[in-house]
């Protein structure tokens, strides 16, 4: 963690956390400056494995997870812009985690609108986030709808694709039954689903020496030494078991509604387009729902390695 990070303690927590704990701490990041009306606030929730740092706050800072997205001048521009990026409940960055049971992906969305009260933020310009933080975004748009003006879902949708809860079981039972290697195996085959073909194959063209094997086991050894295996147990359990419905939003009968910006790429394994198209189906019944698809290499993580493209689609939208 750096040094501007913040903390936000409630001790009104999620129902199913009533009768074990009796408070909840976000670590959480600012950037920019609210301004006296207070809507010019953006909510970045971030994906399974980062932390609040989504940019460096000074050219002495080390480099965040978004670094070219959030800054001065930049698509999430500070100089225009308050932004807020909050680690999740059930993380190990800073927030209360990892926890027993594991969050749902409303609990987290739960614990993030407390701490858009305690900022006094009546209502978000945006909430934007990717992968599981575009779940989070989706859980948003269900449960306080009247709490954002904007929503920006990226490379996510109202439930994993059949390949992407294969790939989670899989994990999930790596780690528990074989010992000491379990979770490194488990984020090997994550790190598989996260790009696109192309990916790995311009590795090669560029580098004759560059080995499949080799990248995965120094991408996922450097991972399982940063992050703790319960927290990654319990975000694969808040993706699998994620399944968007808006039969109880407030939504329908909400008087101002969000605008709402689903983006999807095709390389994407994890939310393919079908998911994308049938997410937007179940939101146009209540709102205006805008969708993108595009193309990239990058796969899954196209809207934090692909900031041309991914930079113009967000610069637009707001």
């Amino acid at each position: 963690m750096t040094d501007h990070v913040k903390f936000f303690t409630t001790s009104t927590v999620p129902a199913d956390y009533s009768n074990h704990i009796t408070e909840i701490t976000l670590a959480y990041e600012t950037y920019g400056k609210l301004n006296h009306t207070n809507d010019n606030a953006i909510l970045i929730i971030h994906g399974f494995s980062s932390d609040s740092h989504v940019a460096s706050h000074n050219i002495n800072d080390v480099p965040g997870w978004w670094e070219w997205a959030v800054g001065p001048d930049k698509p999430l521009d500070t100089n225009k812009y308050y932004i807020v990026c909050a680690n999740n409940f059930g993380s190990c960055f800073g927030s209360t985690g990892p926890v027993t049971p594991p969050p749902s992906i409303a609990d987290i969305v739960f614990c993030q609108q407390k701490l858009q009260e305690e900022l006094g933020i009546d209502k978000w310009y945006a909430v934007i986030g990717g992968s599981l933080g575009g779940m989070a975004v989706l859980e948003w748009i269900a449960l306080y709808p009247e709490n954002i003006q904007r929503a920006v879902c990226l490379n996510a949708g109202a439930k994993l694709s059949f390949m992407g809860q294969g790939l989670t079981d899989i994990q999930q039972e790596l780690i528990r039954s074989v010992p000491d290697k379990g979770f490194n195996l488990a984020r090997r085959l994550a790190n598989l689903s996260y790009v696109g073909e192309e990916f790995f194959t311009e590795q090669q063209l560029e580098n004759p020496d560059w080995r499949l094997n080799d990248f995965l086991e120094e991408e996922s050894a450097m991972f399982v030494e940063r992050f703790n295996c319960n927290s990654y147990l319990s975000f694969l359990q808040a993706m699998r078991s994620y399944d968007l419905t808006l039969r109880n939003s407030p939504l329908a009968k909400c008087l101002s509604k969000p605008r709402i910006l689903l983006v999807g790429c095709l390389e994407d394994i994890l939310f393919p387009i079908w998911i994308i198209k049938e997410t937007e189906l179940r939101l146009s019944k209540f709102v205006k729902t805008n969708k993108v698809i595009v193309n990239s290499k990058f796969g899954h993580d196209a809207f934090l390695m692909d900031e041309l493209l991914y930079g113009k689609i967000i610069r637009k939208f707001l």
